[in-house]
């Protein structure tokens, strides 16, 4: 036990699991991870969490899964990472398990790059039974969602496919009678906001921007165009607010009907470029009533160039500009 870095305690806990007449296949299989870039860390916490591994046969079920990881073009931090974590793999069979699991996966999002990265938010997906995958996914097909808009909600959120079948059904429901039509991207984004969300967390949410003068309807129908918007802190939320609506004097319906300004960073897109706009208000080159969504959203080349290049002053207000965005590692809304 002293190879794998256990104290006294841990190992007394993992010996009451596993017992064995000599040390010859415990070192054996240390060995192998060892070979494979698991660290004494790695190992440590495996064990730890699995002492059964111990007794795997190293070369009929432990290296041929290691193998297949590797074979599928996971990095070796990657591979060391997920099994370390989530050990429970190594009990799977390779077969009947990770290998339809993979192939599954791989069938709905189309290369095993995106299989990776899905497994890497989610190792767990990799011990689902492919048949309750399967019926997940025919729920969505089944509600008209596209097989693209499916493959995007699984890779966003894989974990989605441990969902109780009834649950998920009303959760589906739920999201179409709020007007998000299953064609549409917004729809399984709505789907991964409202499974992130408590009941109790989306009625915070929805008191936080109340407290800002919108409706009921009016928060609903942002959602349904930007379901993001729910997401967002409720800090976050008061910063984009109180920039707006108190330093900017814009309408707190008017940012409802644009819901993507809240996304932006507050210290790295919002704040300087309001700054700016009251630099151009205060010069008199743009009137205190201007509104404008692309003001906010636009790329930063463009931005330059529609809001600062063809104005006289262009070099002051460029000048204004990037000394705001220089100071946004530490500026924030008290800067007005």
């Amino acid at each position: 036990m002293n190879k794998c870095g256990f104290s006294l305690k841990s190992a007394l806990e993992v010996s009451k699991q596993v017992h064995f007449e000599t040390p010859d296949k415990p070192d054996t299989v240390l060995a192998v991870f060892k070979n494979y870039g698991f660290s004494k860390s790695h190992i440590l916490n495996l064990v730890t969490r699995r002492p059964t591994v111990l007794l795997s046969k190293p070369n009929t079920t432990l290296l041929p899964k290691l193998e297949f990881f590797q074979s599928k073009g996971f990095s070796s931090p990657d591979h060391v990472k997920i099994i370390s974590s989530y050990p429970r793999i190594l009990t799977c069979s390779l077969e009947n398990q990770l290998v339809p699991a993979f192939d599954f996966l791989e069938n709905l999002l189309q290369s095993d790059a995106s299989v990776i990265k899905a497994i890497k938010r989610y190792p767990g997906i990799l011990y689902i039974n492919v048949e309750n995958m399967a019926r997940v996914v025919d729920v969505l097909r089944d509600n008209g969602v596209p097989k693209k808009n499916i493959a995007l909600l699984i890779r966003s959120k894989p974990s989605i496919m441990i969902s109780n079948l009834e649950n998920f059904k009303k959760l589906i429901q739920k999201v179409a009678l709020m007007g998000l039509r299953p064609s549409k991207s917004q729809f399984v984004c709505a789907i991964m906001v409202l499974m992130s969300l408590s009941r109790s967390t989306w009625e915070k949410k929805f008191a936080v921007y109340r407290r800002w003068g919108l409706s009921e309807e009016e928060i609903l129908t942002a959602f349904v165009k930007f379901p993001m918007f729910m997401r967002i802190s409720a800090e976050k939320i008061c910063g984009s607010m109180d920039l707006f609506v108190n330093k900017l004097g814009w309408e707190s319906s008017y940012i409802a009907k644009n819901p993507t300004f809240s996304s932006y960073s507050l210290e790295q897109r919002l704040i300087p470029r309001a700054l700016v706009l009251q630099f151009l208000v205060s010069k008199g080159l743009v009137e205190k009533s201007f509104r404008s969504l692309a003001f906010f959203n636009t790329p930063e080349d463009k931005f330059r160039q529609m809001f600062i290049d063809h104005h006289a002053e262009s070099t002051q207000i460029l000048r204004f500009y990037e000394e705001k965005l220089n100071l946004s590692s530490v500026v924030n809304s008290s800067t007005f």
